[in-house]
């Protein structure tokens, strides 16, 4: 079951529930949080917690498509931030692996759950 949460604040929530629950699957954020500093933080914060494979990095409701694209590339700047910020440069971890990540949130995880 994939989840999405409104607000910034109930990620928290959603982060134990994923962690806890086999079939809680994080997914994406709604276009409410569409917002920077929300979508790190939360990012973050999944990235730390929630198992490689549990994470749906983005998804869109959209109702326009062109709506799509700009909320992408700022989900990808995004993560790339905290992969390079926190990961790489925080923790120790090679390019590699942090470009791996970001992978399979961004298609591995997709592909694997919805085809």
């Amino acid at each position: 079951m994939t989840i999405s949460v409104l607000a910034s604040v109930t990620n928290q929530e959603l982060v134990s529930y994923a962690w806890i629950f086999p079939n809680v699957v994080c997914n994406g954020h709604w276009w409410y949080s569409n917002t920077p500093s929300f979508i790190s933080k939360d990012l973050q914060a999944r990235l730390e917690a929630v198992p490689r494979n549990k994470i749906v990095g983005y998804y869109s409701d959209m109702y326009k498509l062109e709506f799509a694209l700009p909320k992408f590339a700022m989900f990808k700047r995004c993560l790339a931030s905290v992969l390079s910020n926190h990961f790489v440069q925080g923790m120790g971890w090679t390019e590699t692996r942090a470009i791996e990540l970001g992978q399979q949130i961004l298609r591995g995880n997709v592909q694997r759950l919805f085809y």
